[in-house]
């Protein structure tokens, strides 16, 4: 093996170790025929969760956030030629699928907000700001 595809091939494997790698604390689990590729990002007031939804019906997405978990199912549909005779190449991932996502911090379920943009799903969770003890004046 040449030097240039070792590399590609080393490359790649990295590119998708990179891609599945989970940071402690952010538990991501599947079901369904296939896994929605996902990021997620932390700012300084909110967790951003991206989603590969492509070919999925942003209106028959669902999204359910609780305060230290999220769901997201839907289905993704490929249409496919009614006189089809062979299939040279199925790459694209189809059916139904479910993520749930651990999060790492409590969020603010009641100000997330959610965007289906040229393929992709961000869903935008605020930090809970308050949590725990809270000392109220009694008056």
């Amino acid at each position: 093996m040449d030097q240039f595809k070792k590399r590609s091939v080393i490359g790649s494997h990295h590119g998708r170790t990179m891609r599945t790698m989970t940071v402690p604390g952010l538990i991501a689990f599947s079901s369904g025929d296939w896994s929605a590729a996902t990021d997620i990002y932390e700012t300084g007031e909110a967790l951003i969760v991206c989603i590969d939804v492509s070919g999925a019906d942003p209106e028959r997405i669902s999204v359910v956030a609780e305060e230290q978990r999220l769901t997201i199912a839907g289905e993704r549909e490929v249409p496919t030629p009614d006189d089809m005779r062979a299939v040279h190449r199925l790459e694209i991932e189809r059916g139904r699928f479910e993520k749930r996502i651990t999060l790492p911090m409590p969020v603010d379920v009641a100000a997330a907000t959610s965007i289906h943009q040229h393929g992709f799903l961000v869903i935008t969770l605020p930090k809970l700001k308050s949590r725990g003890k809270v000392r109220i004046t009694v008056r």
